[in-house]
């Protein structure tokens, strides 16, 4: 058995570091893509995304 160095210990937390992170990026990329889809499906308003100014247009803003 040959002794591990300070660095080759570091190197594999840096590795399992990394695959944890890669795994991550893949759950987020499948997010993503299923929500794309749903958006697809659920009906909506169709063309540009409105503006803040016309979002508030929307609203009624009487005092309560």
């Amino acid at each position: 058995m040959t002794a591990r160095t300070p660095a080759d210990l570091i190197r594999d937390e840096a590795d399992l570091l990394a695959a944890g992170m890669n795994l991550q990026q893949q759950g987020l990329d499948l997010l993503l893509a299923e929500m794309r889809a749903l958006a697809a499906m659920i009906p909506g308003e169709e063309g540009e995304p409105k503006t803040d100014a016309e979002v508030e247009e929307g609203f009624d803003n009487m005092p309560v």
